[in-house]
């Protein structure tokens, strides 16, 4: 694998990745989604740039908590695509937007399986390439998100955990347990050549930074993985970090894309 990551993107001083934002570009291959439907959607730029680094033209690749199923917009650049999914709320989402998806570009439902279930119960399932996102463990309902916050900011954020097995209902605990499972269900999922890339971002805990980037590494290292490259951007900000910020708390902007490879 010998490609550059978002050759025709832009970087900032600190060579972080430069992707715009996508509401428009969302809005227009999946118009019935709400754009608040889920508190924490990955960026359509940035999610085709990772297929298109890790992927060529007829692969298979996976999302295992795959949200509103953003990944299916691989399909528009020939991949395949797995759709795992524990939530029945976004298991619907998910179908309602390959249908729209499918009325954009005619062909793309032929490209796309949807799996609904827990990933860590679900896998192993053979693909090329595993992209995702995993969560918070139970950030989302510590106590320091009030009720305005929830209602007004974070849409969707009821749906967004609403499985007991769901990793963000976990604590900081059972989450590592559980994401170690499942770190270790993508590794067996894989082909030797095969890819994980993880898009993660550090958060702040009582003046702390809390690496779950590192930790994530780690843990896929342990399992087997390999590092392969490690790149970062700037999101355009959320309503959780805007609101930690305009109370006077730290927060963490850049989101990190890390890149594993199994080699055995």
């Amino acid at each position: 694998m010998n490609k550059a990551f978002a050759p025709s993107y832009d970087r900032d001083s600190n060579g972080y990745v430069i992707f715009p934002r996508d509401a428009s570009y969302r809005k227009t291959l999946f118009p019935r989604l709400k754009l608040d439907e889920h508190p924490a959607k990955a960026n359509i730029f940035l999610v085709q740039a990772c297929i298109d680094y890790v992927s060529e033209p007829g692969e298979t690749v996976m999302d295992v908590m795959s949200g509103t199923g953003t990944i299916m917009t691989g399909a528009l650049i020939g991949r395949r695509i797995v759709c795992v999914e524990i939530e029945e709320f976004y298991q619907n989402i998910i179908t309602m937007n390959l249908e729209d998806l499918d009325k954009y570009s005619p062909g793309s439902k032929g490209m796309v399986t949807i799996i609904p279930g827990d990933c860590a119960v679900v896998l192993p399932i053979p693909v090329d390439h595993i992209i995702f996102s995993p969560p918070y463990s139970n950030i989302l309902k510590k106590k320091t998100v009030d009720k305005w916050s929830s209602e007004h900011s974070m849409g969707g954020t009821g749906h967004y955990s609403k499985s007991s097995q769901n990793v963000g209902n976990l604590n900081d605990f059972l989450y590592s347990e559980k994401m170690n499972l499942i770190y270790k269900k993508c590794y067996e999922s894989l082909h030797k050549g095969g890819t994980l890339t993880i898009i993660i971002k550090d958060h702040m805990e009582s003046g702390s930074r809390i690496y779950l980037s590192r930790k994530a590494k780690e843990l896929c290292e342990k399992i087997g993985f390999d590092a392969f490259s490690w790149h970062r951007w700037i999101p355009p900000g959320s309503s959780y970090v805007g609101i930690r910020r305009s109370r006077g708390e730290q927060v963490v902007d850049e989101e990190e894309i890390i890149t594993m490879i199994r080699n055995k």
